[in-house]
């Protein structure tokens, strides 16, 4: 695919840190189960840039809220090689506009953690109390090579902005997934799960559950993109970590998010067993957590053991 950049005839190899370029069917048993989950705070949503030259929304981006712009720096490397001295010189600027009023917001989203070794930076704005929409681009510079612009052909990379929160979330649950070679959806979903090398060579292995939002997962227009879904795990008892899970579709008045354990490596590392849970939030902040329990707290976590 063409790389989406848009590039400058004439941009002086500077830094750019030294200026700015020019712009270019399931409700909840009981109805108190909606006030589970903790009151919602300030709304943070995440907008993510990956390399290939896609992107994604987590969260709503809502008015008075936070706005997280997460850019690979290696979606866009022209400049990567650039250094004076010995050092890097060179720098991905984000670029942050929210209509119909024009704030424009920019700043870096490279952290060096070495001299020649660097990472993502997320660039984080509020939200201004009467935007309706924010696009984003970017711009990379260096001391010795070509400006670009990452800005979707001139286009940008538009985003609605939302007057106000969703729903919390009101209900999680109904396991199901799949551990069998033809691949298929059941409900329910045992635990433990237990890994054997039949399963890890021939199987399709991954976990679903839904989770419901009133006037969100039951909207007549689908909109993924306001239910924030992450699997939490540890391995063999270390650190937390969190994975996004990947949206299924609508299921009755649910959403349905799976987690896949082949991207996991199961095959190419030493464990023993992952301990596991879903959550999920509308803002980014509070999360209503499922395993063998469901509510902010979730209960114990549930697992999967391996027997290969």
């Amino acid at each position: 695919m063409k790389p989406a950049w848009k590039s400058l005839a004439l941009v002086l190899p500077l830094l750019a840190a030294c200026g700015s370029p020019p712009q270019p069917e399931h409700a909840p048993a009981d109805p108190a189960a909606e006030t589970q989950a903790a009151p919602l705070t300030t709304p943070t949503a995440t907008v993510r840039f990956f390399t290939g030259w896609t992107q994604e929304q987590r969260g709503a981006i809502v008015r008075g809220g936070q706005l997280v712009v997460d850019y690979d720096l290696y979606r866009m490397t022209d400049c990567h090689n650039s250094t004076y001295a010995g050092q890097q010189a060179w720098d991905t600027l984000a670029y942050v506009r929210f209509l119909p009023s024009g704030q424009l917001f920019s700043g870096s989203v490279k952290q060096a953690t070495g001299s020649t070794t660097f990472v993502n930076k997320p660039f984080v704005v509020t939200v201004p109390s009467d935007a309706t929409s924010v696009e984003t681009w970017f711009f990379t510079s260096g001391r010795t090579c070509q400006s670009r612009y990452d800005s979707n052909y001139g286009a940008n990379y538009p985003f609605p902005v939302e007057a106000q929160s969703p729903a919390a979330v009101g209900w999680a649950g109904d396991w199901g997934g799949s551990l069998s070679r033809d691949c298929v959806h059941r409900d329910g979903m045992e635990d433990p799960i237990v890994i054997d090398s039949y399963v890890m060579q021939r199987a399709c292995k991954w976990v679903d559950a839904d989770v419901y939002v009133p006037g969100v997962t039951d909207a007549a227009t689908a909109r993924p993109e306001l239910v924030q879904a992450q699997v939490e795990f540890s391995v063999d008892g270390g650190p937390l970590q969190y994975k996004w899970l990947s949206y299924q579709g609508r299921v009755g008045n649910n959403q349905r998010w799976r987690w896949d354990l082949a991207s996991e490596p199961l095959a190419y590392t030493t464990w023993a067993q992952y301990a596991y849970a879903f959550r999920y939030s509308t803002d980014g902040v509070s999360w209503y957590r499922v395993a063998l329990g469901a509510g902010p707290a979730g209960g114990a976590t549930r697992t999967v053991q391996r027997a290969f």
